[in-house]
């Protein structure tokens, strides 16, 4: 009876030596390496990327498929050890949103096409699966860098060997993906990467140099604007609380003249480029678009120069995308007109992904949407939150959500924590008590001490 306590008190002192819990199960315990999940993670991308690029190469479109489903059976088969955990609301959400949305609108004769089905539940699939694995934050993952040069791999590829198809006259290329608006989502993945305490200042700078290079390539207005309007509100946090309210009131200035320089011509003053004179048209055919008239985007991309009618033409489908849902019946308001439903019904995407949302999910499916998104970026951490804002932004103008590889490698980043609350608030006091030589009984480590950063 002596030998059995003395071996159960020496199995106790040992596991709680070793930083394990002894109110958990063999499966928590396996759970517990953040950094084995990166590792299954990062080689699942490695292997998504080839057939990525394989399918540019080669036109085969479904080994991006083949890609999607690779990396869903990690994640799954990574979550078998991840069942002890609950499920908090964005994982509720996420999974109400690709079962009950698509079903409701099955019912109500409004069913989903199959491809646009299929990458809608994988999207809210990797929302669940990135709660559910609590992941630790990428940056201190020994394979970031191994993510990072599958990053810059992509870049320089779409930017030398294979800049794809020409947009606006050539201006523009998308580089391996669909257009060149796809292609600027990418190197915000690399602010992921980036360690802002231990790392050297030029390693950011590098990164954002990275991001700076692909926007200009890819002359994307949408991309821009929410990169400057999410690094300048990323920038405005870190500042101290008694200059924060300044800082927050010269930018509301700065947008006031801003938007006061554009209604009196002042982009006239600029130097001529795509941008401007998007502002150019837009001044001057906003109020044709919101009356409904015609406009000759065409005509004006002939006089301005090509691309010059993007963002009047955007304002135009998205009045019609309204107006158009604002007659749908009672039901197609609330459960959408079916998921993938735009271009059949509209002709094109409207690039936009929350009217997108609007309209195919209707309201049910938008708040789902929505609801999953705010909550991810807002409990991302603080360091990295502001690229969820960038995309939030960019989302306005662009269909991102189809961009599987980017969305599913943004999600497990931004969900990812370095100590994750839902673990931190539910770790309970050791059951049995170590002992020391004298056999007086000490006190259980904290969880600080047994739940260190990497072993989440």
């Amino acid at each position: 009876m002596q030998m059995t306590q003395n071996a159960i008190q020496t199995m106790d002192s040992m596991a709680l030596s070793s930083g394990q819990r002894l109110d958990q199960n063999v499966w928590q315990h396996r759970s517990a390496n953040g950094e084995a999940l990166w590792s299954w993670i990062t080689w699942a991308f490695t292997a998504y990327w080839i057939l990525f690029v394989a399918g540019a190469f080669l036109n085969r479109k479904e080994l991006n498929a083949v890609g999607g489903v690779l990396v869903l059976g990690v994640l799954a088969w990574l979550l078998i050890e991840r069942l002890w955990v609950r499920l908090d609301a964005i994982v509720m959400a996420s999974l109400a949103a690709a079962t009950f949305v698509p079903m409701m609108q099955t019912i109500l004769s409004n069913p989903p096409t199959a491809e646009s089905l299929f990458k809608h539940v994988s999207l809210c699939m990797v929302i669940a699966f990135s709660r559910l694995l609590q992941l630790p934050v990428v940056y201190k993952s020994k394979l970031r860098w191994v993510l990072a040069a599958q990053v810059l791999a992509i870049i320089l590829i779409s930017l030398t060997i294979f800049k794809g198809a020409a947009w606006d006259g050539g201006t523009r290329h998308s580089g391996l993906f669909v257009n060149p608006n796809n292609l600027a989502l990418i190197p915000f993945l690399l602010l992921f990467f980036i360690d802002s305490v231990k790392d050297k200042w030029f390693v950011l700078l590098a990164a954002h140099i990275v991001v700076i290079i692909v926007l200009a390539f890819t002359g994307t207005s949408g991309a821009d604007m929410a990169y400057v309007i999410g690094l300048g509100v990323h920038l405005a946090s870190r500042a101290s609380k008694n200059s924060r309210s300044i800082v927050y009131g010269i930018a509301a200035v700065s947008a006031l003249a801003a938007v006061a320089f554009v209604a009196a011509g002042g982009e006239r003053l600029l130097p001529e480029t795509r941008f401007t004179n998007q502002i150019s048209v837009m001044r001057g055919q906003l109020d044709t678009v919101l009356d409904g008239s015609d406009v000759a985007y065409y005509e004006q991309e002939k006089v301005l120069g090509p691309g010059s009618g993007s963002a009047i033409w955007r304002i135009s489908h998205w009045r019609h995308a309204i107006i158009t849902y604002s007659g749908g019946t009672p039901e197609q308001q609330i459960f959408g007109f079916g998921i993938g439903s735009t271009p059949r019904i509209l002709g094109k995407l409207p690039h936009n992904e929350y009217l997108r949302l609007l309209f195919e999910q209707g309201i049910v499916g938008f708040l789902l949407f929505y609801f999953a998104w705010y909550r991810i970026v807002m409990t991302a951490p603080r360091d990295i939150r502001y690229v969820g804002l960038i995309i939030a932004i960019y989302s306005f103008s662009e269909n991102n959500l189809d961009n599987f590889p980017f969305m599913a490698l943004l999600i497990l980043c931004l969900s990812a924590r370095s100590v994750s609350a839902a673990v931190e608030t539910k770790i309970k006091r050791p059951l049995v008590a170590s002992w020391n030589e004298s056999g007086q009984q000490e006190e259980p480590s904290s969880p600080e001490n047994s739940f260190s950063e990497t072993n989440i």
